[in-house]
Parts: structure tokens; sequence; C-alpha cells
């Protein structure tokens, strides 16, 4: 179904075709996602962060500059691996919860047919916008951790 266009719109929109959603599909996928993030992803992520969280194992007693500087590298990346894994986690979690509103607003068939392809960009560019921010949260936390890091003794490693 062709879309009429709108004054606003740009040029290379105006032959834009509408999108058929199927509400039962955004659930099944949701769904999906949800379980292999439960179920596959979090299951492994627990053990090698938990075994992350133990530190650098290595050279505490060495007095060479070249193995404190390579525990200090060890613990910025295992540090950015576990901030990693926390934010992949947290960003399926944002595309389920996104998906799952979009299928919710437009469940019926009334508000379906009623639904604009503008509505439903604009519920996915929120879901956007809200792992934009965590990420951006979790990276200047980061941040501030390797710069206290880098300013600390070598034993707070």
């Amino acid at each position: 179904m062709a879309r009429l266009p709108e004054d606003d719109e740009p040029r290379w929109l105006r032959d834009y075709k509408s999108i058929n959603v199927d509400i039962d599909g955004l659930h099944a996928f949701a769904g999906a996602v949800d379980t292999a993030v439960e179920q596959n992803f979090q299951p492994h992520t627990r053990p090698l962060m938990d075994s992350y969280a133990k530190g650098v194992q290595f050279g505490a007693s060495s007095k060479s500059g070249d193995v404190q500087a390579a525990r200090l590298k060890y613990h910025d990346c295992l540090v950015g691996a576990t901030e990693q894994l926390t934010a992949y986690v947290n960003a399926s979690k944002i595309l389920v919860d996104a998906i799952r509103q979009v299928a919710q607003n437009y469940g019926s068939s009334d508000a379906l047919s009623a639904a604009q392809a503008k509505e439903v960009e604009a519920a996915l560019g929120n879901a956007v916008v809200s792992a934009q921010q965590a990420q951006a949260a979790a990276d200047a936390a980061a941040a501030q951790r390797q710069a206290q890091a880098h300013h600390g003794s070598a034993r707070a490693i």
C-alpha cells in the first residue's frame, strides 16, 4: 500500500512503501532474544565475571616495571570485558522492552491501522537513545575508574 506524501517529507521518502508488522512475530522475536540472553548468554557470563572480579592474579610481588605495566593493562582489560558483557545484556533488555512496547501499542487492529511508521520509529528511537545514554554513563564511569586506577598504586590492582 503506497502512502501519500507529506509536505515536510524528504523527496527520497515519497515513494516509501508501508511496512506490514506482524505483532505475533514481534512477541516471538522479543521472547527469542530474551530467552537467548537469559538461558544462553548470561549463564556463561556469570562465571567469567566472577573470575574477572578476582582481579589480576600475577606479578603482585614483582618489582619489574614491565610486569606492573602488564598488570595494569590486564586489569583494564578485565574491567573493560566486564563492562562490555554487562552492556550487551542491558542493550538486549532495552531492545526486548522496545519491541514489546511497540507490539503492545499496536496490538489491536484499530491501533495497528492507525499507526504511522514515524510512531514505530520513534518508539525504537527512544530505545536507542536509552541504550546510548546507558552506554555513555557506563563509559564515563569506566574512564573515571581507569583514571583513578592509573593514578593509584599498583597494589590496587
